[in-house]
């Protein structure tokens, strides 16, 4: 089997790089073992086209910027396609880099993480009406859809109510992390994503820190983003009188990550919109509370009162006060730690790999 999978998120991406990204590696490369891959990503600065782990790289645009990688990769993506004989091809579904390319010459497959209904027109104006739209109808040409958690699944299905063959199959988390000593705390809360202001709801977050109470905990950053991000960030933590107090790590690696998540006190999400949350379910694979929104995606992967905390989005005030009783509470921490440890255990590579390669053998098979 020959597969064509597009995605403008790339493991590499400085400026992504994200869940999404960590998902389409981790599955690829084990069906790589056993068929043939070629990843179509965004262009980035000094990116190149390179084989990892037997997955074929093509990273396709102009890398130099931010907005015209996006851009330029979702106008050339169907130009390379088109070049290829693939059996089936998968498309990573992005509102805000697209790509419409539907081949009848083989089998289509799309992939829906997350929506992002009306934020992108909150965010950028008449701009975001373009995102918006594309979002609507992305699903629209494809009979064959997979979805990462069951609350994104429902608002699909009602969206597309006939003709469609839903799949849904987690995302996973890396063994390795199920090592970690949850035990030995330092005095910080956790954060580990993308740098994305808005899709990651770090304004409120940095708005909730600068609430409470204990002037003596840290509050650390570990993930990559645009570079206007980290200033508008930076600027906002010196507004809240915070800076010396927040600290940006960077993109870390995977042993950077085990000991980040390891010694925090806990770990916040306090999204806008999420698919699913790999950071959620890789927090509690460490043992470690994490405190989300109660948003799509993010209310399956945290099982409120169990697992962590589910606070409504962009409540400063009510993630605060959270924040302020995992502080405080030791055993709460250690007791939604553990059961969320126990939860993680539900979600392994191999076996999402597996689920992944079956569904695509599947829809060869099926001549309607």
């Amino acid at each position: 089997m020959y597969i064509g999978h597009i995605t403008y998120d790339d493991i590499k991406n400085p400026w992504c790089g994200g869940g999404g990204a960590k998902r389409v590696f981790e599955v690829d490369k084990r069906i790589a073992k056993r068929h043939r891959i070629k990843v179509f990503t965004g262009k980035f600065p000094d990116s190149k086209d390179e084989i990892i782990d037997s997955v074929e790289f093509k990273r396709i645009g102009f890398g130099f910027n931010y907005i015209i990688s996006r851009i330029t990769f979702s106008f050339f993506i169907p130009f390379y396609i088109m070049m290829e004989k693939f059996d089936i091809i998968v498309n990573e579904f992005s509102a805000y880099s697209p790509s419409f390319f539907f081949s009848r010459k083989c089998k289509n497959v799309i992939a829906i993480h997350h929506l992002v209904g009306k934020s992108p027109i909150k965010k950028y104006k008449i701009m975001g009406l373009f995102p918006y739209f594309f979002e609507k109808i992305a699903g629209v040409f494809y009979k064959y859809i997979i979805t990462v958690s069951p609350s994104v699944t429902e608002i699909i299905k009602k969206r597309y109510k006939e003709g469609k063959i839903y799949r849904l199959i987690y995302n996973g988390v890396s063994n390795e992390l199920f090592s970690v000593n949850a035990l030995e705390e330092d005095n910080y809360i956790a954060f580990l994503g993308r740098i994305d202001i808005y899709m990651k709801g770090l304004d409120t977050l940095f708005d909730a820190f600068s609430k409470i109470k204990n002037k003596d905990v840290k509050l650390k950053l570990a993930g990559s983003g645009k570079e206007k991000d980290l200033q508008i960030l930076k600027s906002l933590s010196e507004r809240l009188k915070i800076q010396d107090r927040v600290e940006f790590l960077g993109r870390i690696s995977d042993d950077a990550k085990k000991d980040f998540l390891g010694r925090s006190l806990f770990v916040v999400m306090p999204s806008r919109f999420e698919g699913w949350g790999i950071s959620a379910i890789e927090s509690s694979a460490c043992a470690k509370a994490v405190i989300g929104t109660s948003i799509p995606g993010l209310k399956d992967s945290i099982i409120h009162n169990k697992t962590g905390i589910l606070v409504e989005p962009d409540r400063s005030d009510t993630l605060a006060h959270e924040m302020e009783r995992l502080l405080d509470n030791k055993e709460m921490r250690t007791r939604l730690g553990i059961n969320g440890r126990n939860w993680a255990k539900n979600f392994d590579w191999d076996k999402i790999a597996e689920e992944h390669e079956r569904f695509y053998l599947e829809v060869l098979k099926n001549n309607n």
